[in-house]
């Protein structure tokens, strides 16, 4: 059941393509746009290096003041597209060329978001002092050391999808909390496992496959990553949603 939730995600995207591109592409083209204008506004260099000298930079609080702006963008921007891709998911609503933003719950699904966020926080946190080490250990024997990595990964992706399934009830307004979301999930916490499993092993392959056969092309392999993320994106976008129309709302798993 675990891959045909991960299998359905990808039809969905590749299926309805056209709609996909319509809920994403404008969203974060506006936002790459805008975080371009505060970049030029503030002063602050468009491509700079890991040591540039602060003292190069006319207003160093700038860039402070412009990446929390641009992190604040962003967020809103997914939320604006994984909200308008769940309620066409979920709703048939089909996205406009440029998604609607007026009344839709793109700030509730931001705070939902931003909540959960804080709720991994807590959990990671903790799991980091025992995890690290761990790790640290495994330095000089790299085939242990990505094993442990993809299950700590593992985890974390379970716990994110058992809790997360709470966005889309935000996208379509039956809004539940992450308690309701994990008690509702309960029932298929292998599947679940098993869907984080195959998700982060994709996700690893192809950043492997890719950074070794593009990697010393710099256009083609920029190109091919944002490719591959932009998949990602909507991919995950799509597993939630799977796994909330089947779980609450007992649709099959159909193509």
């Amino acid at each position: 059941m675990a891959w045909n939730i991960v299998r359905h995600a990808f039809v969905i995207v590749f299926g309805n393509w056209r709609e996909a591109l319509r809920a994403s592409v404008i969203p974060f083209v506006i936002s790459i746009a805008l975080i371009a204008v505060m970049l030029t506004v503030t002063g602050v260099p468009l491509q700079t290096n890991i040591g540039l000298n602060l003292e190069e930079i006319a207003n160093p609080g700038a860039i402070f003041v412009v990446v929390l702006a641009s992190l604040a963008l962003m967020m809103f921007t997914f939320s604006w597209v994984a909200v308008t891709w769940h309620r066409f998911i979920l709703l048939e609503e089909y996205p406009a060329n440029v998604p609607v933003v007026a009344d839709r719950p793109i700030g509730a699904y931001l705070r939902r978001t931003l909540m959960i966020v804080l709720q991994m926080m807590a959990f990671v946190v903790p799991l980091s002092f025992v995890i690290m080490p761990i790790l640290i250990g495994l330095l000089e024997n790299p085939v242990m050391l990505a094993i442990v990595s993809i299950a700590f990964n593992v985890l974390l992706s379970y716990v994110w999808l058992r809790v997360s399934v709470s966005l889309p009830s935000v996208a379509v307004g039956q809004p539940m909390g992450s308690i309701d979301a994990w008690a509702k999930t309960s029932h298929i916490s292998q599947t679940i496992l098993g869907t984080a499993l195959i998700m982060i092993v994709l996700n690893f392959v192809a950043s492997m496959v890719f950074s070794l056969a593009l990697g010393p092309i710099p256009i083609i392999s920029t190109i091919a990553s944002l490719a591959v993320q932009w998949i990602s994106m909507m991919v995950g976008i799509s597993v939630l949603t799977t796994i909330y129309g089947h779980v609450i709302e007992g649709r099959p798993l159909v193509d």
